[in-house]
């Protein structure tokens, strides 16, 4: 037996049955300028803090963030998406949720703090007997936003998810910035994480315009418990940081200092341009479980989308990285250059595979994509262990390897689920890839004309000449694509 939505809250917690290509295609618009604020705040602080902080620094911090986030990724954070999917819910299921991810943050901080003093035993890093309790701090907050965050996302207000990231992102670049010129060096980076979990918390309650009743139900929590479950176990094997732990732990904090710092690079551009189109996407295909034609449509325009963004902007700066890493952030990161270039191309993965994510989740396949991410997760331990002698380099591009091996089993589940041929999906990136070619071809002559030029000018004359045959490769074989993106803008 299920519960009937109730009176609290009606309508409002219910799927958008109309104008849902229209609110989506707006909200990724809207999120997508909106995103450009945190992005250009968040590089900021990242350029000022990877000058003033070592590599090994940045790495004590990264390993302290790791293991909080052991504990956002034992969390019950999957209800949430439970919430989202779920075709009818009441308020008795908010409320329920809302306690359930309350009161497991709590026990798992306990936890965390608890494991302090071992973990610093074990490593001989004395900063992190603090650092671990302090940004561990954002398991409360994080847990304490997600049926907030989820009402947002199932109503599809974007805008409202939107200002609260913006709002969110410079309380956090004020607070770091402020604390890394009063001289509190990796603290600040610290305090920059808890302070952004801590503004998003309040924010996506008010926007919600919710608040929980002191109630828990379990018939409630029945409801929502299969996909519930599988959901979390997605979010544990997706969250989990255990290429920085291990890393940290098998090479140390400098080595994963440069790790962190490429990784850092990559998740500001991820976040910039498929954090909107995650959120949009799955709310958007989760309303569509019983219109495939439709489905099917907006999945290979989103596909499309995404890729003619993600592919030229990660080549890109695989492209121009060994100009532009040490002239915007120092020569100290030089022994990073190639692990940002390995980055990049599983920037260019990443991008195709939040689509194939929201599309599996969000048909009710929480289960399937759980067993997939498993088994990715088991592999990527295990090229760990075995390319970490090797190097970081070598064990960086051993995992965008990996990657691109265990991207192949996820396009058989998406064609499966549109009933459409795998020559028809993989066809949606023909365009993108042929003009991100030309792209890098016209950038790599720029570069070997200018090989003795000054580096300022060197990369601009690359930048521009990649951007001016990439935007012409699509203009001219690409018209007609991107008129069915504008219909689809325009229809109701």
């Amino acid at each position: 037996m299920t519960l009937a939505a109730d009176s609290r809250g009606g309508s409002r917690l219910d799927h958008l049955a109309t104008g849902r290509a229209s609110a989506a295609i707006k909200g990724a618009i809207w999120s997508l300028v909106s995103s450009l604020v945190p992005a250009v705040l968040g590089l900021l602080v990242f350029l000022a803090t990877s000058r003033v902080l070592s590599p090994a620094e940045f790495g004590i911090v990264a390993f302290a963030t790791s293991i909080a986030t052991v504990g956002l990724a034992v969390a019950p954070a999957g209800f949430r998406e439970a919430l989202i999917q779920r075709r009818a819910i009441a308020a008795i299921h908010l409320d329920t949720v809302f306690w359930l991810c309350l009161g497991a943050a709590l026990l798992i901080y306990a936890a965390l703090c608890l494991a302090g003093p071992f973990i610093v035993g074990a490593t001989g890093e004395a900063p992190l007997l603090l650092l671990i309790p302090f940004i561990s701090l954002r398991v409360i907050f994080d847990m304490a936003a997600a049926v907030p965050n989820a009402l947002l996302v199932r109503t599809m207000s974007f805008k409202m998810l939107a200002l609260r990231t913006t709002l969110a992102s410079l309380v956090a670049a004020v607070v770091c910035l402020a604390l890394l010129w009063f001289g509190f060096g990796l603290w600040a980076l610290a305090a920059s994480q808890l302070a952004s979990s801590v503004t998003t918390c309040i924010g996506a309650l008010a926007a919600a315009r919710w608040l929980p009743r002191l109630r828990f139900d379990w018939r409630a929590l029945g409801d929502l418990r299969a996909f519930g479950l599988f959901s979390t176990g997605n979010h544990f094997i997706s969250t989990l940081s255990l290429d920085q732990l291990l890393i940290g732990v098998l090479l140390g904090p400098v080595w994963l200092g440069l790790y962190g710092f490429a990784r850092r690079i990559f998740q500001i551009l991820t976040d910039l341009i498929s954090g909107a189109l995650n959120l949009v996407s799955y709310s958007l295909l989760s309303s569509m479980q019983r219109e495939p034609a439709k489905l099917r449509e907006a999945y290979l325009l989103g596909t499309f989308a995404s890729s003619v963004v993600a592919f030229p902007v990660f080549a890109g700066l695989a492209l121009v990285a060994g100009d532009f890493i040490p002239l915007a952030f120092g020569d100290h990161w030089l022994e990073a250059v190639p692990v940002v270039q390995a980055f990049c191309a599983l920037g260019i993965l990443t991008a195709v595979g939040v689509l194939q994510s929201s599309l599996i989740r969000s048909q009710g396949q929480a289960d399937l994509w759980f067993y997939y991410i498993l088994g990715k997760q088991v592999v990527t331990v295990l090229y760990i262990f075995l390319f970490s002698g090797w190097g970081l380099v070598p064990l960086t591009v051993s995992l965008v390897i990996l990657n691109g091996l265990m991207w192949l089993p996820s396009v058989h589940m998406v064609v499966r689920l549109l009933r459409v041929s795998a020559f028809a999906y993989l066809g949606s990136f023909a365009l993108p890839i042929l003009a991100t070619a030309v792209m890098a071809g016209a950038g790599w002559l720029v570069q070997q004309q200018l090989a003795n030029a000054d580096v300022v000018l060197r990369l601009s004359m690359t930048i521009g000449a990649a951007a001016l045959s990439y935007g012409a490769v699509i203009l001219l074989f690409g018209r007609e694509r991107l008129g069915r993106l504008v219909g689809f803008l325009r229809r109701r």
